[in-house]
């Protein structure tokens, strides 16, 4: 019986794992679609949005199926309670993804501004480094997703700061502007949604140690 239950814990890490490299590819798919200013890469990020669904629906069936069957206690109810709030981030990254991708079709002939490239090495970075904690619950390297998040926040401001100033100064281009801090509103919760996942992280192992 605890064979089993063991199983089950392990396929909900490796679900949780296989679910943010879906994100993963949503974000590299982005990040093409707004440096060649309109590449069609939208249906590719949906089709990841609804893999990503696919998964949030196995993995919250499966957390339940636990809770109900094993009654879990202790740093197993830890994980388990983080899993089933950790899908709502990495759903929400691909779904936040997808309006990206939507958007940076219309961006050909956009003038776009060299620190929303920052914003998107860093969010895909952040959405890379939280798929590796995951694969074994890597707490260093899920601290260090909350770091670097940070440096997002950071960029956002300054993009927010250049669009603003292109729009006061009634520039051509202002449609164009209101695109581009859309994307970078949504890189700046991608980021969020990641400290999400990885104070989760964090969170589950605190109580497998014995630190929370």
């Amino acid at each position: 019986m605890r064979r089993q239950y063991d199983e089950q814990l392990a396929e909900v890490k490796a679900k949780l794992a296989q679910m943010c490299e879906t994100n993963v590819r949503a974000m590299r798919l982005v990040a093409r679609g707004v440096r060649e200013r309109g590449a069609e890469c939208a249906e590719a990020v949906r089709e990841c949005e609804r893999e990503a669904d696919v998964f949030e629906a196995e993995i919250e069936r499966l957390c339940m199926t636990l809770i109900v069957r094993q009654q879990p206690v202790a740093h197993d109810l830890a994980l388990i309670t983080s899993a089933v709030k950790m899908v709502t981030d990495l759903e929400r990254i691909t779904d936040q993804a997808a309006d990206i991708a939507g958007i940076a079709e219309r961006l050909c002939g956009c003038a776009v501004p060299d620190n929303l490239f920052g914003m998107i090495d860093a969010a895909t970075d952040m959405v890379e480094k939280c798929a590796k904690a995951l694969r074994t619950f890597d707490v260093a390297l899920a601290r260090h997703v909350c770091k670097a998040d940070d440096v997002l926040d950071e960029l956002f401001e300054v993009v927010k700061r250049e669009v603003a100033t292109k729009i006061e100064a009634h520039s051509e281009g202002g449609e164009c502007a209101v695109d581009v801090l859309m994307i970078a509103k949504y890189l700046e919760r991608i980021g969020d949604n990641s400290v999400n996942v990885a104070e989760w992280i964090i969170f589950a192992d605190g109580h497998a140690t014995g630190k929370i």
